[in-house]
């Protein structure tokens, strides 16, 4: 990634991670003002679709150079996404059965959030989960995040884009009141961040990652909504 991707990345992930849903909402609440009322699933739409252009247009010469890369080792960036997902899938077990260890029988809010609105609008869901999300997070939290720190340190990179991608999903939580149990659904998407880092830093392109995403969200659809 070129240093001024990089910058604009940066610039970008916060407004991405926080600001972004603020805008989203004041723009669907204006839209209802004037008769205009938006569904959940149709603002998560606005919402990502305005990160996957962002990442699109600003990022399009890495993408177009990391899709070359991965077509030209293909075998090797297949590799990363099918041991990835055994990698996800064993790293989440053990988490699972961490928080069974506890007793703790967990519902995590913003899959429920995601659920509830994929049977409402499947069509856009299926969208927003397994294309534009995909896209947009990849690109930051793994090209962006982990790409800039893992010059420095490979742990660093790991530990960072992990626990920007946990927080990212879960701090507006926060101020529905959930308190400190926010850290225990937080633990469910480390193994989320560390597969598709790995993914990332074993493919060497950021086009595997996004794939192994794009699989797990719509595995994981498919699985709960039916």
């Amino acid at each position: 990634m070129e240093r001024a991707e990089r910058i604009a990345g940066w610039v970008w992930l916060p407004v991405h991670m926080f600001a972004l849903s603020f805008l989203v909402s004041l723009i669907a609440k204006g839209l209802a003002s004037g008769g205009t009322v938006l569904s959940e699933s149709y603002v998560t739409l606005i919402y990502y679709g305005i990160s996957f252009a962002f990442v699109l247009i600003v990022m399009f010469r890495y993408l177009r150079r990391s899709f070359g890369d991965m077509c030209d080792h293909k075998l090797d960036s297949l590799q990363a996404v099918i041991i990835g997902y055994v990698l996800y899938y064993v790293l989440g077990y053990l988490v699972s059965a961490l928080l069974g260890l506890a007793d703790l029988r967990l519902t995590n809010p913003n899959n429920e959030l995601v659920i509830q609105q994929t049977k409402l609008n499947p069509n856009v869901m299926t969208v927003v989960s397994v294309l534009l999300a995909p896209v947009a997070e990849e690109t930051l939290f793994r090209g962006v995040a982990y790409g800039t720190l893992r010059g420095k340190s490979v742990f660093l990179a790991y530990l960072v884009s992990t626990v920007l991608f946990a927080v990212y999903h879960m701090w507006s939580f926060l101020l529905d009141g959930y308190g400190w149990t926010i850290l225990l659904y937080m633990l469910q998407y480390v193994p989320g961040g560390i597969a598709l880092a790995w993914c990332y830093e074993k493919s060497k392109n950021i086009w595997a990652p996004v794939f192994l995403h794009m699989a797990i969200n719509l595995i994981t659809l498919t699985i709960t909504v039916g």
